[in-house]
């Protein structure tokens, strides 16, 4: 009795190691892990907002969109035809310091001949905002379209702050436009995701007083204020004719493929004034590589990209700048840098929250500079930040909500200076 007693104490005192049942090791027990409590508690706040205001209220809505088709029950409310091949839906957009606006968006496939499409989207926020699109496109052969395209922009919201690399929030002002251009372009769908497009057309440009925003000066208040020089060619309507080429080479194979691969996108444009006093030639491109974390399209991007403008004739009108904003710096609006030439690199991350539904991060650095990146330095850089979520079920519309911040040059401090917040609907055609 006394034997069996001291070999169950025995067994006692020897205890068994803990099962590794997941496969993965321990990592809980290593004793380095104690003090893991510390970021835990730095960051709880930040995870309480990312978990209870985004991540479970954004899952509930995507879950129940997906259980319940809404998409489908979407596109089932607004096509109409005799195949269902015609779509009419209401677009919203909303832009944090720009005029909200409304409109529709049509699609037609087979529209009078087979494999002939038009897409079209209106949009306006009154007498002052005005912009429209008309697309037919026509596919000769599988790979190969020609297409032309109307544009009417009329705006009087729109921002400028200066030219170069030093800019501030500080000179903001506003200035309105009236663009209508009108092209043709042939495209050819290549390996992969590649493509070449040729286009030619015609562009006529009016500046408008601004109607927006009663703090912002107009860009002639702004320069008698002393902010900056009057901006070359502001205020003198111009014509041109020009011709674009757009080139991209990408290895990555079409969705839903692993996303992995390098593209290079390269592109130029020729601007010459009907009356021969002024023309331009804008070019440049953007390099990339894409890496599939886990094979299924949760995707990381390195991207780099440079444009320049040089002048043929003339002053190449503030307008015409190479500009960053928006894409390649998704924490500034679109012109927030402008400059005879501006850099940007970009690291990206994008992964599926829905069927549909796509989440971006980005991270970028860049600026504008003077001819052929003249006075660059690491110090006159700015940083860009944002988050967002975006469909990815149409490849002419969508929807996305974006959250961005921007900040001053490095050599300023790299204070916030920008904050941009955009939702709404998005063409792509």
């Amino acid at each position: 009795m006394i034997a069996m007693t001291q070999l169950a104490q025995a067994d006692a005192d020897a205890k068994r190691p803990v099962p590794d049942y997941d496969g993965r090791g321990n990592v809980d027990a290593h004793p380095t892990r104690r003090w893991s409590w510390i970021p835990r508690v730095v960051l709880f706040p930040a995870y309480v907002v990312e978990e209870y205001a985004l991540r479970r209220p954004l899952g509930w809505i995507i879950s129940t969109a997906e259980r319940d088709q809404w998409l489908d029950t979407a596109v089932d409310t607004f096509s109409f035809g005799p195949q269902h091949n015609y779509l009419l839906i209401p677009t919203v957009s909303y832009e944090f310091g720009f005029r909200p606006n409304a409109g529709l968006y049509f699609s037609g496939d087979n529209v009078l001949l087979i494999d002939n499409s038009v897409r079209a989207e209106v949009s306006t926020a009154g007498s002052h905002y005005l912009n429209a699109t008309l697309l037919d496109r026509y596919a000769v052969t599988d790979k190969t379209t020609i297409s032309t395209r109307f544009d009417v922009n009329r705006r009087s919201d729109m921002m400028f702050f200066g030219i170069g690399p030093d800019v501030t929030d500080a000179t903001r002002a506003r200035w309105g436009v009236q663009q209508i251009d009108m092209h043709t372009s042939l495209k050819q769908q290549r390996f992969g995701e590649s493509w070449i497009s040729l286009s030619a057309g015609a562009r006529s440009v009016e500046y408008r007083p601004p109607d927006c925003c009663s703090n912002d000066p107009s860009i002639g208040d702004a320069v008698t204020r002393g902010y900056f020089p009057l901006p070359p060619g502001y205020a003198v309507p111009y014509t041109v004719m020009y011709e674009h080429a757009d080139m991209q080479l990408d290895s990555r194979p079409p969705k839903p493929a692993p996303g992995t691969g390098v593209y290079l996108r390269l592109h130029e444009r020729g601007d010459f004034e009907l009356n021969g006093q002024r023309g331009w030639v804008e070019y440049g491109g953007a390099l990339g590589g894409a890496f599939d974390v886990t094979g299924h399209q949760r995707v990381l991007r390195l991207i780099g990209a440079l444009d320049f403008v040089d002048p043929i004739a003339g002053e190449t009108p503030f307008n015409e700048l190479a500009s960053l904003g928006s894409e390649m710096m998704p924490g500034f609006v679109t012109g927030w840098m402008r400059g005879r030439s501006t850099i940007a690199g970009q690291l990206a991350y994008t992964w599926p929250v829905g069927s549909w539904v796509d989440g971006v991060a980005r991270v970028s650095v860049g600026n504008a500079f003077g001819e052929r990146l003249e006075g660059f330095s690491i110090a006159k850089l700015r940083a860009s930040g944002d988050l967002g979520i975006t469909t990815n079920e149409l490849r002419d519309q969508g929807v996305e909500l974006v959250f961005g911040l921007g900040t001053e040059t490095f050599e300023q401090g790299a204070g916030i200076t920008s904050v941009r917040i955009a939702f709404g609907t998005r063409g792509g055609f």
